[in-house]
């Protein structure tokens, strides 16, 4: 910079210029000492002004420092001012740390101007060093300063710090008063403070000095735990567990060592049993196994009800943890016995037995600094966090996921100590993420994954919008990689990828970001990887369950690479086990390489052996409670193995076949116990879906060795589990009661409400709040685990499992008593068959009959795949689903999908009757015939498999019969639909509510936008229900609605509701689903709410059905709305909106397969509600009637039919399939009315 000035010329001309550099340097003083100097406006002007008279100044060569100086503290204070906001420039940033670093490397340092420029400089070096407007500290010092948390300090964040504590030097050398100089010592100190955090531990390191010998020193140690042992009679359970925390024998890792013993607050004798515990570490590993052993030994003295028990317990737990550290190898944990809750009522008052802070004397308090008062203030905070990290510990090292609730409950008690937006909140929120993760996959259910991703998605954003914390802090990359991984499982489970673009955009961005040769770079790629996969629509429908365990089958390898990566695998068995499911892991993943190996045929078929060695080693651990990953898949796959050995012949051919079916049946254990252990319908559906696979896969075995019986039950193992979990989980109570843990039910009832309402997307599947509601479990699956776990449910059981006895054992005896006592002459299931490679599995129709045994009848035509009417309506029929709700597609194109939807609708009926009903019910009639030549027409249920659950199948057709030119299946037979024979056992033993006896609702469209819906429930109201109730929009009738029809009104008249009622009709809109969980109803939205707040899902229904007692009545339910009969994925499960109701305690429900037309079913509505009030016919009876009526051409209206509806009566087209063949019935098939 120029240090004279130039004449010339010109010197009026540069004298002007420095006038207005003059002045414009004073704006910026008044600006920066006024009280408006955050007024970016007035900001702005002003470093306009000084830029350009400097570049003015720069062009005429004249000095411009002074310029300089103020153009770089307006810069810096405008920075300032934007830091936390979207008009931050990091580029002029920049620009203003250069002009304050050259006035800090030439200023001088008593010059004022210099001094404000290099605490400037300082401000925008550690901007988030600085108090917020409102007072708050930012997220990243607290992290430093609270916590001391190392896993937010980068290297550039080092080196500003660096920086920052020169200039703090610099700024001390000024000779300001007493009070500056003291807030300059003061800021350096908390540089100091946090540059500390990450490096070598200095505090508290000194190593103590062992004296004497190492027999004294063990003898020193035994004496502690002696010592510790008799506190455990006095202490309670949440202060012996602080004392435990202080507990520090020999040197414990940084990660879960607790405090030294230098607590005030502990008691004297406290203190001197833990420093001579301290003293005793000199007798090394050895002193810590005796120590170990001598706390066994005093547990097993204890009487087993002893609330002393749980105390030594832990003291056992945590002296094997501290000789792991001394000798870095795994302890053995067999003896190891999980601390139960304590029976002495120890935690009514946990915070006053074990407090948050340390109780400091207030006249002492000025002389701490502001670290050892931040430390003193969260004392019961760090000590919490210390046990948690042990817990969790000793749930990895023994696999009881016991423990994992014990960190839990420490870590919410933590959380909810903590202050709001605090350091502390963010990482023991993580922590409980990571803790949440590890119950899902042990033991735990996806309800406790789904509360893990809530809290993460929760803590990202709150860290985004702090702002504080740099993107490349490791503590940052792992929680975005953490997310990642939650959001890949979550995507993978449900098929709800609409996080995974987003998140894939981030992660690429944090990749970019980093340095070429940072670690995280291969993390964050893989990971974008995995994700990238997810996000095409072809993969996305192409997903199964299996790719969890197995996203892509490994490469092709050469024969000395695969020999290579089987060896390191066989290697990796003899290391040491380092937690409790470490041989099973290996194990499977050995056995399950190999079978991919011999399937790909990479591997020699000699390999099979060996992989059915190693898969049933890791099948008789899971027996053993050593395994819990994949179970499921693992028992699938061993399955397999023994079939592919079983089809090369030789002498284990038949133990093969026979094996083969004991593992899948085993299988299908392990899922009913995961279906039984999830909470509530939609999470049941993610565990379900290999169910009815293998119960087909079962049943075809059974059929070729000709054993229609064990294909029966086999079938009834895997098919509509979530139904009959629903079913089950309301009798769990009654089940604890009289099992003998009342105590257990108190909690179920008090924890688990009645009407549980499924939460929406953005309440981010369960868990908007971390922290557990009062009473609650402190992991969500807790109570549901030891609940099932008391009635004999428990995952690894074999055969023992329980699940099916919770479920009920559904088999051809109790299936044909059923049918006897309701008066149906048969229960059909159908099965579909499968073209293979080497030929063609055969569909089948297995028929139960009262007192007869279970018969198979060939279906060649009957294929999952390979029947062109079945493929090419399901095509159709989804074309059309998508037309009727795209507002944009012309009415010519409409009409054109109609057509082509309505003639594979005919094309399908033509085949349904050629691939089974014909010879169905040519099977069920001879019977008939032979019993009554003027038989009635037999009464049937059919159980329809896979994706033959969207067929209506009682609108099966034969041409060249009947009044139309065909006979339909419905004009032979009374047919009624169940999704298993269980659910046909329990509708079948519900009575039907007399229509009488309780109210009757009509339900009309709320959204006012059926045209008919009105008119069809003010014509019921008027011919059927005088009396009945109006829900929903009623624009021309007399008096108000009874209520305005949301979903809470519905709920509280479905069964187990407030006023529950014996006749529910709806004319409203519902959609069938992809995911079944997720078709709705779609009812009134309540005052104030939003959209979502009307939907009423099948997952609502099944979550918030009640136990409501054996022999309950339950009410017909008229679904006269779209695709409430409907599938439209997971068809095995057969979840509609109508199996729903029956599940949820409806004894009858009458809903359709397909979007019907307003006029046409209104008119088939007020029909059949006629047949069932003045005729008295049962449902099943009542809506077959309507259906003969309406294919009869010289049909009769009912003489109370009138006004539009009789109008309809008259049209030609009624015989048409889209207008009498949409409606079917759920649940009681009995004739008889009550």
């Amino acid at each position: 910079m120029a240090d004279g000035e130039r004449r010339g010329a010109d010197g009026g001309g540069t004298a002007e210029l420095r006038a207005r550099a003059a002045e414009v340097v004073r704006a910026a003083v008044r600006l920066a000492e006024g009280k408006d100097w955050s007024d970016e406006a007035r900001l702005g002007s002003v470093i306009d002004r000084l830029a350009s008279v400097e570049r003015e100044l720069i062009r005429h060569e004249e000095d411009f420092s002074l310029v300089f100086v103020h153009l770089g503290l307006l810069l810096g204070t405008r920075c300032h001012m934007r830091r936390d906001g979207r008009a931050f420039d990091p580029a002029e940033r920049a620009e203003a740390l250069e002009r304050l670093r050259w006035v800090d490397r030439h200023g001088s340092l008593a010059a004022p101007l210099a001094v404000q420029a290099r605490m400037m400089l300082l401000f925008l070096l550690v901007p988030w060093a600085l108090p917020r407007a409102d007072g708050t500290r930012t997220a990243l010092q607290n992290a430093l300063l609270d916590v001391a948390d190392g896993q937010v300090l980068t290297e550039a964040l080092r080196c500003d710090l660096t920086e920052a504590r020169e200039v703090v030097d610099r700024i001390a050398e000024a000779p300001f008063d007493a009070a500056f100089r003291q807030q300059t010592e003061s800021n350096r100190q908390v540089i100091e403070q946090m540059l500390a955090v990450g490096s070598a531990e200095s505090a508290g390191s000194e190593e103590w000095e062992a004296t004497g010998t190492v027999h004294s020193a063990q003898s020193e140690l035994l004496d502690a735990v002696r010592g510790l042992v008799a506190l455990a009679k006095s202490y309670s359970t949440a202060r012996f567990t602080r004392v435990l925390v202080w507990l520090d024998v020999g040197s414990p890792s940084a990660r879960d060592r607790g405090p030294r013993s230098d607590n005030p607050t502990l008691d004297p004798d406290v203190d001197r049993l833990l420093r001579q515990a301290a003293v005793g570490g000199a007798a090394g590993a050895d002193g810590a196994r005796r120590a170990a052993d001598l706390a066994l030994a005093s547990l097993r003295a204890l009487p087993p009800d002893t609330p002393q028990r749980a105390r030594v317990a832990r003291l056992h737990a945590y002296l094997l943890i501290a000789w792991e550290v001394l000798t870095d190898e795994p302890a053995d944990y067999s003896d190891v016995e999980r601390p139960t809750p304590e029976p002495d009522g120890d935690s009514a008052d946990r915070l006053a037995d074990w407090p948050i802070a340390t109780a400091v004397d207030p006249g002492l308090l000025p002389y701490l600094d502001s670290h050892m008062r931040d430390f003193v203030a969260h004392t019961g905070i760090r000590e919490r966090r210390s046990a948690a990290h042990r817990d969790r510990l000793l749930a990895y090292r023994t696999g009881d996921p016991g423990y994992l609730d014990d960190a839990a409950a420490l870590l919410r008690e933590a959380i909810g100590a903590s202050p709001v937006g605090s350091w502390w909140a963010v990482v023991l929120q993580a922590d409980l993420v990571e803790i949440l993760a590890q119950a899902a996959e042990h033991g735990g259910n996806f309800h406790d994954a789904d509360v893990a991703l809530a809290t993460l998605r929760e803590l990202l954003a709150a860290l985004e919008r702090d702002g504080s914390v740099p993107f490349d802090a490791p503590f940052a990359l792992d929680l975005a990689l953490t997310a990642a991984s939650h959001e890949l499982s979550y995507a993978q489970r449900t098929g709800n990828h609409g996080e995974l673009p987003r998140l894939s955009a981030e992660l690429r961005a944090r990749h970019a970001a980093l340095p070429p040769d940072s670690e995280w770079r291969g993390k964050l790629g893989k990971r974008v990887a995995e994700l990238d996969a997810l996000l095409p629509p072809a993969r996305q429908d192409r997903r199964t369950p299996a790719d969890v365990l197995d996203p892509a089958l490994p490469e092709a390898a050469a024969p000395e690479i695969l020999h290579r990566a089987l060896s390191e695998i066989r290697r990796d068995l003899g290391d040491p086990h380092v937690y409790h499911e470490q041989e099973y892991d290996r194990r499977a993943a050995l056995g399950l390489r190999m079978v991919f190996d011999v399937v790909r045929g990479d591997a020699p078929q000699a390999l099979l052996d060996e992989a059915i060695t190693e898969l049933t080693r890791a099948r008789a651990l899971l027996a053993e409670g050593r395994g819990q990953a994949h179970r499921v898949d693992l028992l699938t796959k061993l399955a397999e193995a023994h079939l592919m050995r079983a089809a090369r012949g030789g002498p284990h051919r038949a133990a093969d076949q026979r094996a083969c079916i004991e593992v899948l049946r085993e299988a299908l254990g392990e899922l009913a116990a995961d279906v039984l252990l999830q909470a509530g319908a939609d999470h049941g559906l993610s565990a379900a879906l290999n169910g009815a696979m293998l119960s087909r896969r079962l049943a075809f075995i059974a059929f070729r060795i000709n054993r229609p019986a064990d294909a029966v039950a086999d079938l009834e193992r895997g098919r509509a589990l979530v139904l009959q979990s629903a079913s089950a989980t309301r009798d769990i109570p009654a089940l604890l009661d009289t099992a003998g843990h009342p105590g257990l039910a108190q909690q179920w009832r008090d924890q688990v409400p009645a009407r549980l309402r499924r939460p929406t997307a953005t309440e981010a599947s369960g868990a908007r709040d971390p922290q557990a509601p009062d009473g609650a479990p402190p992991i969500p699956s807790g109570l549901r685990r030891k609940a099932l776990k008391a009635l004999g449910v428990r995952r690894g059981a074999t055969e023992g499992s329980g699940s099916q006895r919770l479920l009920g054992a559904t088999g051809p005896a109790e299936l044909s008593a059923g049918l006897a006592a309701t008066g149906t002459d048969a229960l059909v299931y159908l099965v579909p068959g499968a073209s293979v490679s080497n030929g063609t599995f055969p569909g089948r129709a297995l028929i139960l009959r009262p007192g007869a045994a279970p018969e198979a009848i060939t279906l060649p035509e009957l294929l999952r795949h390979g029947s062109p009417p079945l493929t090419r309506y399901l095509d159709a029929a989804a074309e059309r689903s998508r037309a009727l709700t795209d507002p944009d597609l012309a009415p010519s194109a409409l009409a054109a999908c109609e057509r082509r939807w309505q003639e594979a609708l005919g094309t399908l009926c033509d085949w349904a009757w050629r691939a089974a009903m014909g010879p169905v019910l040519t099977a069920v009639r001879p019977m008939l015939a032979a019993q009554w030549p003027l038989a009635r027409p037999p009464r049937i249920v059919l159980v329809p498999c896979d994706t033959l659950g969207v067929v209506p199948w009682h609108a099966a057709r034969i041409r060249g019969l009947g009044e139309h030119g065909h006979r339909y299946a419905c004009q032979e037979a009374v047919l009624s639909y169940a999704p298993s024979g269980a659910q046909f056992l329990a509708a079948a033993a519900r009575p039907r509510m007399p229509l009488a006896d309780g109210p009757q609702v009509l339900v009309a469209d709320p959204e006012l936008t059926l045209t008919w819906a009105e008119l069809e429930a003010e014509a019921l109201r008027a011919t059927c229900y005088t009396e009945a109730l109006r829900y929903g929009e009623f624009l021309t009738a007399d008096g108000e609605e009874d209520a305005a029809g949301t979903p809470e009104d519905l709920l509280a008249v479905l069964p187990g509701g407030t006023n529950p009622a014996s006749v529910v009709h709806l004319s409203c809109h519902a959609v069938a689903a992809p995911r079944p969980t997720e078709s709705e109803l779609r009812l009134a939205v309540p005052p104030g709410a939003g959209a979502e707040a009307g939907r009423l899902t099948v997952a609502d229904i099944l979550d918030a059905s009640a136990d409501r007692g054996p022999g309950t009545a339950g009410p017909l339910v008229v679904l006269s709305a779209c695709e409430t009969d409907l599938s439209a994925g997971h068809h095995d499960e057969a979840l509609t909106l109508a199996t729903a109701l029956v599940t949820g305690g409806a004894a009858d429900v009458v809903g359709s397969r397909w979007a019907v037309r307003d006029g046409p079913t209104s008119l088939a509505m007020a029909v059949f509600h006629h047949h069932l009030t003045a005729r008295g016919l049962a449902p099943p009876d009542a809506l077959r009637t309507t259906q003969l009526w309406m294919l009869d051409p010289r049909r009769e209206p009912p003489p109370t039919l009138g006004g539009p509806l009789r109008a309809q009566a008259a049209r030609p087209d009624l015989h048409h399939l889209h207008h009498w063949a949409a409606f079917t019935h759920q649940g009681n098939p009995a004739a008889r009315v009550r």
